[in-house]
């Protein structure tokens, strides 16, 4: 019975979007909203060994790039991975920071709970078989500078998070010792502002570079996604098949099913 109260309000807890300046929940509805089409992001990370043509083909100018720091967040021994969480910050030049709590898991996954059932969940296609879902909590505006200091050690990491992503959290790990987060980072990073076209996929694309730096280790990952909405399923598998058939023509490679996340946890890992 308390569990089923404690689901009950944390369904009644949960916002989808952004919270408001004073961060106020705003209560979900009980079932997902359906939506008139699918949100899909498809991603690809570029090999080491087709990064150099990439960034001919894409034309990309360092002095064009907006600036960008991003961190992510876990525990030593990856509690948080390990239970398909995603804690990350990240602030461009010039603007407020933000943060999110991401819940990432199969799209056959069965284990989810009604309050994060009531998130609308992302597509994310990082190859044309299959996407995972993605359901996210954000929090914008972060105060100027937060998201500078905590990469400088300056900060508290659990600082950059609001109770209702914490609620998120607590969902899949009870009690959770924010005390315990892990920095990994700071990342430097360079987003183009500008857009690009793919011959033969019909939505711009964007580019990130990521320049990942600890001890005596450095790793460059460089990245073309691109945001879309399908009508159905079918539409949507078949614009991911159209992204990846068209960025292996422009001689960016094949996807390997990779993300930039995932090649941070293993990149910062402690002890490799």
């Amino acid at each position: 019975m308390r569990r089923g109260r404690e689901t009950l309000a944390l369904s009644l807890l949960f916002v989808v979007a952004s919270l408001t300046v004073a961060e106020v929940p705003r209560p979900l509805p009980r079932k997902p909203v359906a939506l008139p089409s699918l949100k899909a992001e498809f991603k690809l990370c570029i090999s080491e060994e087709n990064t150099d043509r990439a960034t001919q083909t894409l034309k990309l100018n360092p002095q064009r790039a907006v600036k960008e720091v991003v961190c992510f967040f876990d525990t030593s021994d990856g509690a948080l991975d390990a239970n398909h969480l995603i804690l990350r910050a990240r602030q461009k030049s010039g603007q407020p920071g933000e943060s999110t709590v991401r819940l990432r898991t199969t799209a056959a996954a069965a284990d989810l709970s009604d309050a994060e059932r009531s998130i609308q969940p992302e597509q994310d296609w990082t190859t044309e078989t299959g996407p995972t879902l993605s359901r996210s909590v954000d929090r914008t505006s972060l105060a100027k500078g937060l998201v500078s200091k905590v990469a400088a050690g300056q900060a508290e990491e659990d600082d950059l998070f609001n109770a209702v992503q914490r609620q998120l959290v607590a969902l899949r790990m009870k009690d959770f010792p924010w005390e315990h987060l892990r920095r990994y980072g700071p990342i430097e990073a360079e987003v183009w502002a500008q857009q690009w076209k793919l011959y033969g996929f019909p939505e711009a694309v964007t580019v990130e570079l990521w320049h990942l730096r600890w001890e005596d280790r450095t790793q460059d990952i460089l990245e073309v996604s691109a945001k879309a909405r399908g009508q159905t399923e079918a539409q949507t598998q078949a614009l991911a098949r159209q992204f990846f058939a068209a960025a292996k023509a422009a001689g960016l490679g094949e996807p390997a099913g990779q993300t930039k996340t995932t090649l941070v946890l293993v990149f910062f890992k402690p002890g490799r």
